[in-house]
């Protein structure tokens, strides 16, 4: 079945969570999502895949019920893994305070990104100074959105 959104992860959940929690949160879904969920009672855990060719208001819907359910249920934030019509993305969910800190990580992670390419150019620039010309070009400010991106669920 071709599907057009698709996300999943591992989120850490307190200890009195039970599968039955989960199963209702899944069984609230959408009709047209695939939703495939384990729990584990040991390590306190939910891992969940949530997939089907969903329209944007239904994975709207997906994600607003994920993001309720892990501040109802996480014992702290997590990052999850989804791809949406093709384009990879995260998803931090779980407590708030978790995912600012998520978010603030990944701001991080940009910069650094950032820095070590112009770091990059800069030494290139040292071992042959009197190269011009492609070169140049090396170091040109990256203003498309960044690769680690980290969106809170449900804002």
């Amino acid at each position: 079945m071709p599907f057009t959104y698709e996300i999943s992860g591992a989120l850490p959940v307190v200890a009195h969570c039970r599968h039955n929690h989960a199963r209702r949160f899944a069984q609230g879904l959408v009709e047209r999502a695939c939703v495939y969920f384990a729990t584990d009672t040991v390590t306190h855990s939910l891992v969940i895949r949530i997939r089907g060719a969903l329209c944007d208001d239904e994975i709207e819907s997906v994600e607003k019920a994920l993001s309720q359910f892990s501040q109802k249920w996480a014992r702290a934030g997590a990052i999850f893994s989804r791809v949406r019509y093709g384009e990879p993305s995260f998803l931090a969910v779980g407590l708030a305070c978790h995912v600012g800190l998520l978010q603030e990580l990944a701001d991080e992670h940009v910069q650094l990104r950032t820095f070590l390419r112009r770091e990059a150019w800069l030494l290139q620039k040292l071992q042959n100074p009197n190269r011009q010309g492609r070169d140049d070009d090396l170091f040109r400010p990256v203003i498309a959105r960044p690769h680690l991106a980290v969106e809170p669920a449900g804002v």
